[in-house]
């Protein structure tokens, strides 16, 4: 098999085994889907409730097990190689200090291990497909089951699926949402799922990507997003154009333009106000729905602890917060806000900003290293464009959405699925690996 034909390989089971694919789809259909799709009660902050439940604990129990395993049984030590990285046992650590700094250590223990099961389903659904044939079916299953369950939830159980006029935001009311806990939430995993049909129908199954990619597209327009509406296409665009450009350096600041931008218009005119004040005089009002309130918030008492923060899960949504008198001055009631909708700021509120430095990175400039270490042509490249596009568009959307290792979030999941895929890719097609 030609280079430009080879998938890298991370499994040691062979290519066409029979089921070979089913592993890794099941784990990327169980954590988009949850253990609850539709039993699961949505409260009024959008936000399910029984997170801690039984069943969620059985249930990544046995998902983080079953990732040891395969990845015990099934995966090279070459490969396992790739997690040997110096900045990953630094966010380890990271984590450790804002377990031990948290309100409730234990509480915030039990989260974390959590989110690092999540972690590990990312990273083993990515390890075990061995050649394009088994990794596009396990994408065309995995992803096609979870877009499958969001349909039925908006046809046949729309008090889940569809938003209501209740609670506080009656406006979304009739906006889409499928089996997550906000039409946000849904907008950018469909988002995602645009991407891998497109990828999808370009690797082999034309009919399945063109129907991923439709029914997805369907899906984000009903949503109602317009953050998703408008990065989507940026995202996509970017990623395409900078594939044609053979200086590699310029494809990098193609994709990281657009995702510095949007950081400088959103946190950054908040730090800096003649930035803001800029914008404004091009959108009078602009506040990103209130959320330059929030940002302004948490950088205030981001001030009060710059070294450690405030410890894992222990900001929003917890007495410190709640228990303040709502500020007149705040569009939003920041007393029961359950994260800050920026994932940078709330990782230099939780781990303070020396830990967010090393989390943003882990999660920044080493994918964009990767990326500029897999080889041009091929099936690696169109890998390592696939993950450079979804990573592209979450790094975008984490100027406005908080998702860093909250563990029930699957947009978490996706940039996992990025950073982790462009690590593996980058690792097993380097000049140096053993014959596959």
């Amino acid at each position: 098999m030609s280079t430009t034909d080879t998938v890298p390989t991370y499994s040691t089971a062979a290519p066409n085994t029979n089921k070979a694919w089913l592993p890794s789809a099941l784990l990327l259909a169980v954590i988009f889907i949850s253990f609850r799709p539709f039993g699961t009660e949505v409260t009024e902050l959008g936000v399910k409730s029984g997170g801690g439940d039984i069943v969620n604990q059985l249930g990544f129990g046995l998902i983080g097990a079953l990732c040891i395993w395969l990845i015990n049984n099934n995966v090279t030590a070459h490969a396992l190689k790739a997690f040997n990285r110096l900045s990953w046992y630094l966010v380890l650590v990271v984590l450790f200090v804002s377990i031990l700094s948290a309100d409730n250590p234990s509480g915030a223990a039990r989260a974390m291990v959590f989110s690092l099961i999540v972690v590990l389903a990312a990273a083993t659904a990515i390890a075990l497909p061995r050649s394009k044939d088994v990794m596009i079916t396990s994408l065309t299953v995995g992803i096609g089951t979870a877009l499958g369950f969001c349909w039925i939830a908006v046809l046949f159980v729309p008090e889940q699926g569809v938003h209501g006029a209740g609670g506080l935001e009656p406006q979304h009311a009739g906006l889409w949402r499928g089996v997550f806990d906000h039409k946000n939430v849904a907008s950018y995993v469909m988002g995602v799922f645009v991407m891998f049909g497109l990828f999808i129908m370009r690797s082999g199954k034309p009919f399945w990507g063109a129907v991923i990619t439709v029914f997805s597209v369907i899906f984000v327009l009903n949503a109602g997003s317009k953050t998703v509406l408008g990065i989507l296409p940026i995202a996509l665009a970017s990623v395409w154009f900078a594939r044609w450009v053979s200086f590699r350096p310029l494809s990098a600041l193609i994709i990281l333009i657009p995702v510095i931008g949007l950081t400088t218009a959103t946190l950054g005119a908040v730090v800096f106000e003649p930035i803001l004040e800029t914008l404004q005089l091009y959108i009078p009002g602009l506040s990103y729905t209130g959320r330059t309130d929030l940002w302004i918030f948490g950088l205030e008492h981001l001030k009060k602890s710059p070294l450690l923060g405030y410890g894992f899960e222990s900001f929003w949504g917890t007495l410190r917060v709640s228990s303040l008198e709502q500020p007149i001055e705040l569009a939003w009631d920041v007393r029961g806000i359950v994260h800050g909708h920026n994932s940078w700021l709330d990782a230099a509120v939780n781990f303070g900003i020396p830990g967010a430095a090393i989390i943003i990175f882990t999660l920044t400039l080493l994918p964009m290293i990767d990326y500029l270490r897999i080889p041009k042509g091929g099936m690696a490249e169109r890998i390592g464009a696939l993950y450079i596009s979804i990573w592209m568009f979450t790094a975008m959307g984490a100027n406005l959405e908080s998702f860093f290792f909250r563990r029930a979030d699957p947009v978490w999941f996706c940039m996992l699925l990025a950073v982790i895929g462009l690590r593996f890719t980058a690792h097993m097609t380097k000049k140096s690996s053993p014959p596959r």
